[in-house]
């Protein structure tokens, strides 16, 4: 039996949809490097387990636990064996300009065997910088959640929890400082590296009436003279409205068969086989299967038939450059993954002239 190719002819009207990004806060895509946050961690114990934690294999959780014991005046046994502790890191970010007194989230992570650490209590336990100095210190209850097997059914668990999270948990003891007078300038600097974008946000803040210029593709340094309000001025910065530039990029999860395809994406002519389905971009020229036509037939086409069991793709708004690839795919109800290995296969050939990233 002979088989028909099937013929997809897609003119890709590079340039006839022109979608404008939209302009966003500078706050939104940068932030002042001067008011940067810190990490900090600490070692600590969990208690109050339901035979959920460390075995007597973890050494350093027997230790800690002795340790503990013994500075509040009690001699523990050698061999104590409840599996009720489990020894944790504990982790936090610590804003910057944040007080004395307030309270930040903190994570809780086991580190020894303990198979759940839900319905656990964190004790006092001192959080420390890079520096070894402490900055808070970290106590509560912990919320770990548990994925189910069926939700109705709770003692029925797929997995347990070994990682949970203390909203409020830490309480700040100490201040990081931060200090914006007597520099000369501030710098603002990026969430995305790009010259583009730092050289159009530079050029915002300057008509805005601030001296400001673009020291490389994350960097744009304000100055401010001594007699200045820097509070003022930083707030007026932030809601400086700038044009972000982004590369062209098709971000592809083959898993679930998702695919994003940013603005900036270009194909040029090919033509592509994946499976049963051709996809041709550009003009194609039909000749008769009979051989007999004397001149070559060029036609163009978007419409093609073909039954698949697959689900259709859905275009994303602001693509408009590949509107008429999905449109035609649509159009023989390609799934996505066939999709995805058209994508691939313009790249591999030079025609799609976009970052492809699979996750």
């Amino acid at each position: 039996m002979r088989k028909k190719i099937l013929m997809v002819v897609c003119f890709l009207l590079i340039g006839s949809f022109c979608f404008a990004a939209p302009k966003v806060r500078i706050k939104d895509i940068a932030h002042v490097l001067e008011a940067r946050e810190n990490q900090i961690m600490g070692f600590g114990l969990v208690v109050g387990l339901r035979n959920t934690g460390d075995t007597q294999q973890t050494g350093f959780t027997k230790q800690a636990l002795t340790n503990l014991l013994s500075k509040m005046g009690m001699a523990p046994q050698i061999d104590f064996k409840s599996r009720n502790v489990a020894a944790v890191m504990v982790t936090a970010n610590l804003p910057a300009y944040i007080k004395i007194g307030q309270k930040l989230d903190v994570t809780v992570s086991s580190m020894g065997d303990a198979t759940s650490l839900s319905g656990g209590t964190l004790l006092l336990t001192p959080l420390v910088g890079p520096d070894q100095e402490m900055y808070a210190s970290a106590q509560g209850n912990i919320v770990a959640s548990e994925d189910q097997i069926a939700p109705n059914l709770s003692p029925v668990r797929k997995s347990q929890s070994t990682g949970g999270r203390i909203p409020g948990g830490a309480l700040v003891e100490k201040e990081v400082p931060v200090s914006l007078a007597n520099k000369g300038f501030i710098s603002i600097v990026l969430n995305n590296p790009d010259f583009t974008t730092s050289n159009r946000a530079a050029d915002a803040i300057a008509n805005a009436g601030f001296d400001a210029s673009a020291q490389d593709a994350s960097t744009i340094k304000v100055a401010i003279y001594d007699d200045a309000d820097a509070v003022k001025i930083i707030s007026r910065i932030e809601n400086i409205f700038v044009t972000p530039d982004v590369v062209a990029k098709v971000v592809v999860n083959e898993r679930t068969g998702t695919i994003v395809i940013g603005e900036n994406v270009r194909i040029s002519e090919a033509a592509v086989t994946a499976g049963n389905l051709n996809v041709t971009v550009g003009d194609v020229k039909l000749y008769s299967e009979t051989g007999f036509v004397e001149n070559d037939t060029l036609r163009s086409s978007t419409t093609a038939q073909i039954k698949k069991q697959s689900g259709k793709l859905v275009r994303v708004p602001n693509s408009a450059k590949l509107v008429d690839l999905v449109k035609a795919l649509n159009a023989v109800k390609a799934s996505p993954q066939e999709l995805i290995a058209i994508l691939q296969a313009l790249k591999k050939v030079g025609s799609l002239n976009a970052e492809l990233e699979v996750i």
